[in-house]
C-alpha cells in the first residue's frame, strides 16, 4: 500500500524488537511520533523503547487499535494468519511495510544507503560514527545496537545527511533513491527468495546501476565484479582493491570504466594502508579480522564523498566502538571469555573464526553455531560444513526457524556430518547444554555464541550460572 507518511502520526510496530523495526521505531521516537508496539519477548531494546517513550505490549489481546493510525510490518510477518493484522485491517487502519516507511522518511535527507551479503551492519555503524565524530549530525537506521548512538539503531540527527542500512533479503533495498551507495560484497545468500545466483546478481546491478552521485565497492569481490558486467555506466564508481592482487583490465573489460576511481590498498600487521588522490593514508581499529578494515575503508570513502575531510576521517575511524552482536565481547567467567556474533552465512563464519583465531593468546576458541532458517541449511550445509572446519573446537545447535515451516530432512545433522572434524550437536534444552559447556570450557578459553537467532542465550546463561 503507497502511503504519505508524513499524515500520521501514532504508528505501530507488529514486532518491535527485531533490529530494523526498532531502530526505525527509535528514529520516528525522535522525530515526536507517538511509537506503539508489540513483541512477545521483553528484550533489552524493548526496555530502551519503553524509556525512550515507546508503549509497548507483550500480549496482542491488549491492543487498543483507536490509538493508532499506522500499522507497520517486516517481512517476519505473516499477513495472512499475524492476529493483530486482523485487528487492524477491521479497523480500516494503514498498514505499510517497513522497508517503504523507512525510504520515505529518509527521503527529506541526502542519503546513503549501505547494501551487501555481509557487513551491512558494521559499514552503516561505522559511516554513520564517522559522520558524527565530523559535526554532520546524520540521521541513522542500522540493524543493531550501535555504541555511539547509546544502544540504540535509529536516530534523526540535524544535519542534511541520512545512512542506512539496506537489506536485500527480501528485494526491498531497490526501493530507495540513495545518491550515494556503498555495497561491501556480493554472496550467496537469500537464495529462499531469488532462487537463483542469476537473480541475486541482477538485483544487485540494479542496486548499483541507480546510484545517481557515487558508488563506492569493494572490487576484491568476484561476486560485485560479477553484478558490474550486468549494466554498463561505471563512471560513478568509486572503488578499492586490494594492492597486490588489483588487475583492471581483468575486472573492467571495456572502456566503460575510464572516469571511476579506485582507492589501492594493503593490509599488514592489523594496519590498513590506502593511497587515493596521491597521498597516502593508514588506519587500525579496536576490533580483529580484515574484513572490519574493509569495511572501515568503504565507511571512510563515503564520508568523503559526503564532504568529510579524509585526514580527519583517518584519525577518527580508530575511535569506533562497535555494534551489538558484531564479536561482541558479553563477559569473562573462571578466567573464559565470552563473545557473541550474528554471523549465520559461511562467509561470515570464516571472518567470525579468523577473528576468534586473532584474539586468542592461550587457550581454544570455541566456536558455538546455530543455523538460521531450514531453507538456508538446505541450501548451504557443505558450505557451513566447511567454514566451521576453520575453527578449532565447534559445537552446534539445532536449527533456529525464524518463523520457517520445517523442510522434511533438513536439520543440523546434515552440517555435523558433512565435517571432516568432529562436532557435537547440543540439546535444545538451554540449560542442558550450558552445563555441558560449562564442563568443557576451560581457563584461557575464548567462546563465541554465533549464529542470527538466539544463540545469544546460550553464553549469557553461561556467565549467569
Amino acid at each position: 500500500m503507497q502511503i504519505e507518511w508524513k499524515s500520521f502520526q501514532r504508528p505501530f510496530f507488529l514486532g518491535i524488537g527485531g533490529s530494523g523495526m526498532s531502530s526505525l521505531a527509535f528514529l520516528l521516537l525522535e522525530k515526536g511520533m507517538k511509537v506503539g508496539g508489540y513483541d512477545g519477548k521483553h528484550s533489552a531494546v524493548v526496555e530502551k523503547l519503553i524509556q525512550n517513550g515507546a508503549t509497548v505490549l507483550n500480549k496482542s489481546d491488549t491492543l487498543e487499535v483507536e490509538n493508532y493510525d499506522l500499522a507497520i510490518y517486516s517481512s517476519a510477518i505473516r499477513l495472512d494468519s499475524h492476529p493483530l493484522v486482523k485487528k487492524f485491517r477491521e479497523k480500516g487502519v494503514a498498514m505499510v511495510h517497513r522497508s517503504e516507511l523507512l525510504h520515505q522518511v529518509m527521503s527529506e535527507k541526502k542519503q546513503i544507503s549501505v547494501a551487501g551479503s555481509h557487513g551491512k551492519t558494521t559499514t552503516t555503524a561505522m559511516t554513520a560514527f564517522l559522520l558524527e565524530r565530523c559535526g554532520f549530525s546524520p540521521s541513522v537506521m542500522v540493524g543493531g545496537e550501535v555504541a555511539f548512538l547509546n544502544g540504540r539503531g535509529g536516530s534523526w540527527g540535524k544535519g542534511e545527511w541520512a545512512v542506512f542500512e539496506s537489506d536485500e533479503s527480501d528485494g526491498t533495498f531497490n526501493n530507495h533513491k540513495a545518491e550515494v551507495r556503498i555495497l561491501t560484497n556480493v554472496d550467496e545468500d537469500h537464495l529462499d527468495y531469488y532462487q537463483t545466483r542469476e537473480n541475486l546478481l541482477k538485483a544487485f546491478a540494479l542496486y548499483m546501476e541507480r546510484a545517481s552521485r557515487r558508488l563506492i565497492v569493494n572490487l576484491d569481490d568476484i561476486g560485485i565484479r560479477d553484478a558490474l558486467l550486468l549494466f554498463g555506466d561505471h563512471s560513478k564508481i568509486l572503488g578499492f582493491a586490494r594492492i597486490e592482487t588489483i588487475d583492471t583490465k581483468e575486472i573492467f573489460q571495456d572502456e566503460r570504466i575510464k572516469d571511476s576511481k579506485i582507492a589501492l590498498y594493503r593490509i599488514e600487521s592489523g594496519v590498513l594502508t590506502f593511497y587515493f588522490q596521491e597521498k597516502e593514508y593508514s588506519f587500525s581499529l579496536k576490533f580483529p579480522g580484515e574484513h572490519y578494515l574493509k569495511n572501515g575503508l568503504a565507511a571512510i570513502l563515503a564520508c568523503f564523498e559526503a564532504g568529510a575531510d579524509l585526514n580527519e576521517l583517518v584519525k577518527e575511524i580508530p575511535e569506533y566502538s562497535g555494534v551489538s552482536r558484531r564479536l561482541e565481547y558479553l563477559g569473562s567467567k573462571n578466567g573464559i571469555e565470552v563473545y557473541d556474533d550474528y554471523g549465520h552465512h559461511p562467509t561470515e563464519i570464516k571472518a567470525v573464526i579468523q577473528s576468534m583465531e586473532g584474539l586468542k593468546k592461550e587457550g581454544r576458541a570455541v566456536i558455538l553455531f546455530q543455523p538460521h532458517r531450514y531453507t538456508r541449511t538446505q541450501n548451504l550445509y557443505m558450505e557451513f560444513a566447511e567454514s566451521l572446519d576453520t575453527g578449532e573446537t565447534v559445537y552446534l545447535l539445532p536449527i533456529y526457524s525464524a518463523g520457517e515451516d520445517p523442510i522434511e530432512g533438513v536439520e543440523t545433522r546434515l552440517i555435523a556430518d558433512a565435517m571432516s572434524r568432529p562436532t557435537k550437536i547440543l540439546s535444545k534444552d538451554i540449560e542442558e547444554g550450558v552445563v555441558e559447556l560449562g564442563r568443557f570450557l576451560k581457563p584461557g578459553d575464548k567462546f563465541v555464541t554465533l549464529g542470527a537467532g538466539n544463540v545469544r542465550d546460550w553464553g549469557i546463561r553461561f556467565l549467569e550460572n
